[in-house]
């Protein structure tokens, strides 16, 4: 093969290439070295951010509901629990333990709980470094805000990220009750400490770097492989010069778009990552929407069969000839008022789809207005009153007039029904009338009133009493049970209306709700304390 001899054309045309491709792809890897820096420190504080919302919801899940449970059975919470098979750990220690099991399966990932007041057996061994310091007092001042730094630790690089350790009731109570405590003075909501979750961003550093560097040499096998085929293009003739470049100009604007589109999915990525918590509560959301449409749209269905099963029996009299002025009176009667509870079921659950159209990624908007409190119950329980008009079941409602609310009428309807229902599902002998009693009393400073639902049914044993709340907790499953309708009760209570309920209950003695309702509900969105006496 004779040498081949680059003429003028070729030389003038391959070194402007080579030095283009070669800024090119400089440009490149240093954007997606650039953009490799933001992906990894977001993926690594989101993630940081995921396991101290974990942390933080089994600690006060473990105190309000493990804790308390243990206590009440006589067990004891303390941090020598390894030594005495009946005491459990407190909830610090066992953070501290959690913590311990991770590191040992995920070196490199840490759960450290601190605090500025440790108990006596840890004080001696509490050590600080700059980072917690400047985290406990920052979370002090301001407990809502996170506080985080990256930096490199024995050669690897870690996401640390601290949040506030508040006090829950309680906490409040063990810790100002304990002889050993270095604080007695504690109140809700104080900043007891720092939770800090450390995560090594290392790897995923490294994986995207190997990825970045293989995509740089592809590129550059691209740009030899161009510049192979212009040298032999223009060797052959100098017309395919036009040809060569428009077919460099095609590929290098399919680089650019693969490299675009590259860069739109690592932030749609992270756009993932930020929308994961809002899109859990969201799914909780459609959940909680699909279970209050059941009560109006099997009002709806129950009511049509009704009816028809009047029309057919209007319409065998008046094929014999048997119907009577008074047969077809009552037969107007019933079905206009069968049309009103079609209409008014039907109306109730366009009304929630066009609500659940409106929901953002994060909170459901509710119709609020001003309502009196005997009208939406008496307008309840006409609606209710179908699904056991065959059942020796009675519901009698004494609600004083002139008790307005401004408050949210649909979630209190859907606890009043939830409320009847359980009572006739749970508390109905079929050997005797149930019969459940709606009162209400006004507050005399005129701020709330207090709804009272009792029945004189069955009642509950004191482990089922325990559980009502609990959702898909239920003793009839299958039978007619989901065990969400107390669940969902106390959710729309104490989230939407502002108030609190309490609930008591024996065998043979019925259930009694007693639910304190502000009269002027709280804005969307606000928190609210622990309200007294609530279960």
């Amino acid at each position: 093969m004779p040498p081949i001899r680059l003429d003028s054309v070729t030389r003038k045309m391959l070194l402007p290439l080579a030095l283009a491709s070669i800024a090119m792809l400089l440009v490149v890897l240093a954007i997606l070295l650039r953009l490799r820096e933001h992906v990894v420190e977001a993926a690594g504080i989101a993630t940081a951010r995921v396991v101290a919302s974990q942390i933080v919801n089994l600690r006060q899940f473990y105190t309000t509901e493990i804790g308390a449970r243990a206590l009440q059975s006589g067990m004891q919470l303390n941090f020598d629990f390894e030594n005495d098979r009946h005491t459990l750990p407190l909830p610090a220690t066992l953070v501290k333990a959690l913590g311990k099991s991770i590191e040992r399966d995920h070196p490199g990932m840490s759960i450290r709980l601190y605090s500025q007041y440790p108990f006596p057996n840890r004080a001696a061994s509490e050590r600080y470094d700059d980072f917690e310091i400047r985290a406990l007092q920052a979370l002090t001042r301001a407990p809502a805000q996170e506080q985080f730094v990256i930096e490199r630790r024995n050669g690897r690089r870690l996401v640390r990220l601290a949040v506030a350790d508040q006090m829950q009731a309680g906490c409040v109570a063990c810790h100002n009750a304990r002889s050993d405590s270095p604080k007695r003075d504690w109140k809700i909501g104080d900043v007891r400490g720092a939770i800090e979750i450390t995560v090594p961003v290392d790897q995923m550093e490294s994986e995207i770097g190997r990825g970045i560097w293989s995509v740089g040499l592809v590129l550059l096998a691209g740009i030899f492989a161009l510049g192979s085929v212009a040298t032999f293009a223009t060797r052959r003739a100098a017309l395919a010069l036009q040809d060569l470049n428009s077919e460099l100009e095609d590929r290098v604007l399919e680089r650019t778009s693969d490299l675009s589109q590259a860069n739109a999915n690592l932030h749609e990525a992270l756009h993932q990552i930020e929308r994961a918590e809002p899109l859990a509560a969201l799914g909780s959301m459609i959940a909680g929407v699909a279970h209050e449409l059941n009560t109006p749209m099997g009002n709806t269905a129950l009511m049509v069969s009704t009816l028809k099963e009047r029309v057919d029996q209007l319409s065998v009299a008046l094929a014999g000839n048997q119907l009577r002025k008074s047969q077809l009176e009552a037969f107007v009667s019933e079905a206009c008022q069968a049309c009103v509870l079609l209409q008014r079921n039907a109306d109730r659950a366009s009304e929630l789809v066009a609500d659940f159209k409106q929901v953002a990624a994060d909170q459901v908007s509710l119709r609020r207005r001003e309502f009196m409190l005997d009208q939406l119950t008496e307008e309840t329980l006409r609606t209710i009153a179908p699904g056991y008009k065959h059942r020796p079941v009675r519901v009698v409602a004494a609600i004083p007039a002139g008790i307005r609310l401004d408050s949210y009428p649909g979630p209190l309807e859907q606890v009043l029904t939830n409320l009847v229902n359980n009572a006739v599902l749970h508390g109905l002998d079929p050997s005797r009338t149930l019969t459940v009693n709606i009162a209400a009393t006004l507050a005399p400073d005129a701020q709330s009133v207090t709804l009272t639902v009792r029945d004189d049914g069955l009642g509950m044993s004191q482990e089922v009493a325990a559980q009502v709340f609990q959702p898909f907790f239920t003793t009839r499953l299958g039978q007619g049970g989901t065990g969400l309708g107390l669940h969902l009760v106390r959710k729309l209570v104490r989230e939407t209306l502002g108030g609190s309920v309490a609930f008591e209950s024996a065998p043979g003695q019925g259930a009694r709700f007693e639910i304190v309702l502000p009269l002027v509900a709280p804005p969307p969105g606000a928190k609210l304390p622990p309200a007294a006496g609530e279960i």
